[in-house]
C-alpha cells in the first residue's frame, strides 16, 4: 500500500527525494498538507521548509519567488537570524579546543578594554548560556538565570577577533567552507538573499534585509534552507565529543512555548517524545527561521520564512514552524514504538 512504500524520486515542491527508514511517503505528506494549511487571519506560509537526514533531503516545501523571480528552492539565501548563535558558539568552542579560550576566564581577560565591573567576573560560558545577566553594557542584572541578550553574543564575536585577529565575518566564512554550507555568508550574501516583508498594523510591507556589522555573531548570517540543515552535522564532525557534550549540556532552563526547554551554548536543549532535539530559531523584520536538529536519527527540520508577522501574537507568527515540528516528532516517536 502507500503508506508504507518508499520509492526514490525526483525532486518537486512537496515532494520526497531521497528515502530512509525514518520517513515514509505518507509521513512527507503529511508534511506537505501541513504547509500548504490556510489559517484564518495568517497569510499563507511563504518561504522553504526541508527535512534531511544526513546529508540526504527527505522533503521540501516552497513556496514565494525571489527578488529575481525565480521560484524559490533548498538553496534560496534568507536572513536567518539568532540562527548565527549557533555558529558563533562552534566558532568559540573550536578556540577552546586550541587552548586560545577558557570558557571560565572573564570577558574582561580578553577584552581588557571593557571598564564595567561586570567584566571581571562575567565568564565566557555565561555568555553563551545566556546566564550573564547583561541587560545592556552599563546594567547587570539576576546573573545565572536566563536572559535572553544579542549582546551576549555580540560580545563573543569581539573576542573571537581580538584571539584570532580575523574580522567575525571572515572567521566565520572559513568554517562556512569547511561545512560546504556555499549559499550562506553574511554582509557579501546580502545581495542574493530574498528580500523580507514585515506585518504593520495587518498589513505586509516589504524589508530589505540588513544587520550590522556587529550584530553579525548574533543575527547576521545569511543562509539557505539545505545549509542551515548541514550546520549541526558539520558541529559534531568539526569538534571534538567534550567540546560538543559542553555545547549541548542543558544548562539553563528558559521559558518557552514548548515546555521544558534548557539553553546549552547557543543551542536549545529539549527532551521530547521523539528523543533529544537541538534547535535554535531567529526573528528579525522580514524574516523567521528555526532549525530543529534530533541528533539519534541525525535528522534535521529546517523553515525558513521571508515575512515576520507582529511578535504579539508570537503563536501566529511561527504557527508553521511549530506544526511541522510536531509531526516530525510524533512520526519519530511513533516509530520508535513500532
Amino acid at each position: 500500500m502507500l503508506r508504507f512504500l518508499v520509492i526514490p524520486c525526483l525532486l518537486f515542491s512537496g515532494s520526497l527525494l531521497a528515502t530512509g527508514a525514518v520517513f515514509s511517503v505518507f509521513d512527507v505528506e503529511l508534511l506537505t498538507q501541513q504547509a500548504k494549511t490556510k489559517v484564518a487571519g495568517r497569510p499563507v506560509f511563504q518561504g522553504t521548509a526541508l527535512l534531511m537526514q544526513g546529508r540526504k533531503i527527505l522533503w521540501q516545501y516552497q513556496q514565494g519567488r525571489t527578488s529575481q523571480g525565480e521560484p524559490f528552492d533548498q538553496n534560496t539565501a534568507f536572513f536567518a537570524g539568532s540562527i548565527s548563535k549557533t555558529l558563533t558558539a562552534a566558532l568559540l568552542m573550536q578556540q577552546v579546543q586550541k587552548g586560545t579560550l577558557d570558557l571560565q576566564a572573564p570577558v574582561k581577560l580578553y577584552l581588557p578594554e571593557l571598564r564595567q565591573p561586570w567584566a571581571s567576573s562575567v565568564r565566557l560560558a555565561d555568555l553563551l548560556s545566556h546566564s550573564s545577566g547583561l541587560v545592556d553594557m552599563s546594567t547587570q542584572q539576576h546573573y545565572g538565570q536566563f536572559r535572553y541578550n544579542n549582546l551576549n553574543f555580540q560580545l563573543l564575536g569581539d573576542i573571537l577577533s581580538a584571539v584570532t585577529k580575523v574580522p567575525y565575518a571572515d572567521l566565520a566564512r572559513q568554517f562556512l567552507l569547511q561545512c560546504q554550507m556555499n549559499h550562506s555568508g553574511f554582509a557579501d550574501k546580502a545581495s542574493s538573499a530574498s528580500d523580507g516583508w514585515y506585518e504593520d498594523q495587518g498589513q505586509l510591507k516589504s524589508i530589505r534585509g540588513f544587520m550590522p556589522v556587529e550584530a553579525e555573531p548574533s543575527g547576521g548570517l545569511i543562509a539557505s534552507a539545505s545549509d542551515v540543515a548541514l550546520l549541526p552535522l558539520c558541529i559534531q564532525q568539526e569538534l571534538s565529543q567534550t567540546s560538543l557534550q559542553q555545547m549541548t549540556w542543558p544548562r539553563v532552563l528558559r521559558q518557552h512555548r514548548w515546555g521544558e526547554v534548557y539553553y546549552g551554548y547557543g543551542m536549545q536543549v529539549t527532551e521530547t517524545a521523539a528523543g533529544t532535539e537541538w534547535s535554535h530559531g531567529g526573528y528579525i523584520p522580514g524574516y523567521v527561521s528555526v532549525f530543529n536538529h534530533f541528533p539519534k536519527q541525525q535528522l534535521t527540520l529546517v523553515v525558513l520564512e521571508n515575512q515576520s508577522l507582529d511578535p504579539a501574537d508570537f503563536a501566529r507568527a511561527i504557527y508553521y514552524h511549530d506544526s511541522l515540528r510536531e509531526i516530525v516528532i510524533r512520526v519519530l516517536s511513533q516509530n520508535q514504538k513500532g
